[in-house]
């Protein structure tokens, strides 16, 4: 989608046109889940607030200029909210232990099973910070450049911090 095509689907968000938001969120949807995945590390809250996100591109479409990257800037309002999500469930007891066990999608086949289970071992070695950035780089494919525009930190930051999560994951034992 360019940055002309996003713009025309938020005046038709605007205009109440739902062809808009299908638009935005079948290009996005995925993209936008991933970042937010990476920031809070729950499948259900990620596709909670993923969820939310475009509850209130419905409601309130954001006012943006095209010409400044429209990919750039979903990435940072999905950040952004990953984040206050955080922090809003940090003022709150939790209960999860109250609540009866949630059965997930289960894998396809023994391979995605270990497969899924060694992403999440290497991913839970880093930091929230280092998490978030090896996520972008190697789930969603982003650029140092896309994750510094997406995380407001500079681009040599992003490429020295994912660095240093490799290093980290190789002393673990986990080189390909």
């Amino acid at each position: 989608m360019t940055d002309r095509e996003f713009a025309e689907s938020l005046e038709a968000i605007r205009a109440r046109d739902q062809s808009g938001l299908i638009r935005i969120y079948n290009e996005y949807s995925a993209y936008l889940y991933q970042i937010v995945f990476s920031v809070v590390g729950s499948k259900e809250d990620a596709e909670d607030i993923t969820s939310d996100l475009f509850l209130k591109l419905w409601e309130t479409p954001p006012a943006y200029r095209p010409g400044n990257g429209h990919k750039g800037y979903l990435a940072t309002i999905a950040r952004n909210r990953a984040i206050d999500s955080l922090r809003a469930s940090q003022r709150v007891i939790p209960t999860d232990f109250l609540e009866e066990p949630q059965l997930g999608a289960v894998p396809s086949s023994e391979e995605e099973l270990v497969n899924e289970m060694a992403v999440e071992q290497i991913l839970a070695k880093l930091s929230p910070s280092e998490r978030e950035i090896v996520s972008m780089k190697h789930l969603m494919g982003l650029t140092f450049r896309e994750i510094a525009e997406a995380t407001g930190r500079p681009q040599g930051t992003v490429a020295w911090v994912y660095r240093e999560a490799l290093a980290k994951i190789r002393r673990c034992g986990y080189d390909r």
